[in-house]
């Protein structure tokens, strides 16, 4: 089984990426800018934007394979937001190229990169060109650039990933959905009777909302393909290196669906739109085209190999909100 660095592996994709590799058998370590144990998988310190740090643990770890997962999801200082994302994956990208020629890394991007596209380009495909309006965006423009001419100056193996709009247990509580249903737990918990109205604004906003789960498989199985593959032949496994997969579901759903069914789950509680406010991504409407990743034969046992098929979402948008509404009941 091969061994697997993730970068950022207690963060919220993190986490899930980890779990699922251990449940195909990975030997897994994960790395922390805090002292964290558990998850069945080792933990161990590293600093992103430290090349030091990065390179003392892949020189400890010695992986097959890199998830670079970090990234500063709550920041909007450009400076920070380039640090991390930039500077930091150079990091990774330079100590595996020394260290650990041979592995296969996969970068994570966002769909972010695309900025606001017009509803003819809709729903947004890999060959979409790139207008990010944010800083976040910007800079994970320029990663994706890194990773692409390292993978084609050094002959390293690299993909990129674009998640769309990623939900499911753990997301943390800067984003939409979970901050909206701690409002509405506080909202139980004060004994609201059913029928009460909670404002949203952007309601008529629109997300690709993947699970986090579904994610995870797809990094893995991409993984498998891209270590297998020939850099001379490119018919090989059907990845090549330095290619951007779009992670999406192909559905559009509203912001006042996910808060409709918020709603639901809460005790019957009522969304009511309340006009616009800025948001952080700026985009009114976002939905991917995954086809380019469905078109590739993956191993449904990822690790094994013994069977392909094309990567399919698992989970559904109204899954992966029930999934979080239910850990945070849990935990409130």
């Amino acid at each position: 089984m091969p061994k697997v660095l993730v970068i950022a592996g207690t963060s919220f994709i993190g986490r899930h990426v980890c779990e699922h590799l251990c449940e195909t058998d990975c030997d897994v370590v994960a790395t922390s800018r805090r002292k964290t144990v558990g998850g069945g998988h080792d933990t161990t310190f590293c600093e992103l934007t430290n090349a030091d740090s990065v390179k003392a643990v892949i020189r400890d770890v010695a992986p097959d394979w890199i998830i670079q997962c970090g990234g500063a999801t709550s920041s909007r200082d450009p400076r920070e937001l380039y640090r991390t994302h930039v500077d930091g994956t150079l990091n990774v990208i330079e100590a595996a190229k020394q260290l650990v020629p041979e592995a296969s890394l996969c970068i994570f991007g966002s769909a972010a990169e695309y900025g606001p596209v017009s509803e003819r380009e809709l729903p947004v495909s890999e060959d979409c060109p790139c207008r990010p309006m944010t800083f976040f965006g910007a800079s994970k423009l320029a990663q994706t650039y890194l990773a692409q001419a390292a993978a084609a100056t050094n002959g390293q193996k690299i993909v990129i990933v674009r998640p769309f709009n990623v939900i499911g247990p753990g997301l943390p509580d800067f984003y939409f959905a979970s901050s909206l249903a701690r409002r509405l737990l506080k909202l139980r918990e004060e004994h609201a009777p059913p029928g009460t109205s909670f404002d949203i604004f952007n309601a008529d906003s629109t997300r690709d909302f993947i699970d986090v789960r579904d994610v995870a498989r797809a990094v893995t199985a991409l993984l498998v393909r891209l270590e297998a593959a020939d850099p001379t032949n490119a018919e090989s496994t059907g990845v090549t290196s330095g290619p951007v997969f779009n992670l999406a579901t192909g559905v559009e759903t509203s912001l006042l669906d996910v808060a409709t069914l918020l709603g639901d789950l809460a005790g019957g509680f009522v969304p009511h739109p309340a006009g616009q406010a800025e948001s952080r991504g700026g985009i009114s409407r976002s939905v991917g085209d995954a086809s380019k990743l469905k078109s590739v034969r993956l191993p449904l046992t990822e690790t094994s190999g013994a069977a392909s098929s094309c990567w399919q979402p698992e989970f559904d948008w109204y899954a992966s909100i029930r999934d979080l509404w239910n850990e945070l009941s849990v935990r409130s």
